[in-house]
């Protein structure tokens, strides 16, 4: 039910609107930006998400490193990730996107970040690291659902298909 728009591109880090957004939500004196968006449901691991950045933040404490989600502070089928963050998230900074976005603005989000992060424990497509793709932004992801296929995997110098996956289990 995805489609992929042309509308998410990678813009040139001095494109006007970028700088603008990134001034907007704080992003601009950071050395590294991780970002996440996914809705905040159990198996989207929101929790999850602020634990291994929080290790990351703390790996890499000479820089100045962000985690920058596009999400809900809580929702009644996820994380309270105010709490997660109180008590889990010592090292690094925390931001959030503070509502909708516009396919402008969801660009200009992918745009601003280093890398974005979906370590979902079921994805059947993973629109938010396909359009960060598009937009030129590197994905960290798992292999579940089409996340993998997003990753081009090689076995034996060939792109390894869904009945691939099935074979070497």
């Amino acid at each position: 039910p995805h489609g992929v728009s042309k509308l998410f591109r990678p813009l040139p880090s001095d494109d006007q609107k970028l700088v603008e957004f990134k001034e907007k939500y704080g992003l601009t004196d950071y050395d590294f930006i991780v970002t996440w968006n996914n809705r905040n449901i159990r198996r989207k691991v929101p929790g999850d998400v602020v634990l291994a950045f929080n290790q990351f933040a703390k790996d890499h404490e000479d820089k100045k490193v962000c985690l920058f989600l596009h999400t809900q502070k809580s929702d009644d089928n996820g994380t309270d990730l105010t709490e997660v963050i109180k008590h889990n998230g010592h090292y690094g900074d925390y931001k959030f996107t503070n509502g909708k976005m516009s396919t402008e603005e969801l660009n200009l989000f992918y745009n601003s970040g280093d890398i974005i992060l979906n370590i979902a424990s079921n994805e059947g497509f993973g629109l938010a690291s396909c359009e960060a793709l598009r937009a030129g932004t590197p994905i960290i992801v798992n292999v579940t659902g089409g996340l993998q296929d997003q990753c081009g995997f090689d076995l034996e110098g060939e792109t390894l298909t869904e009945e691939d996956y099935v074979k070497i289990g």
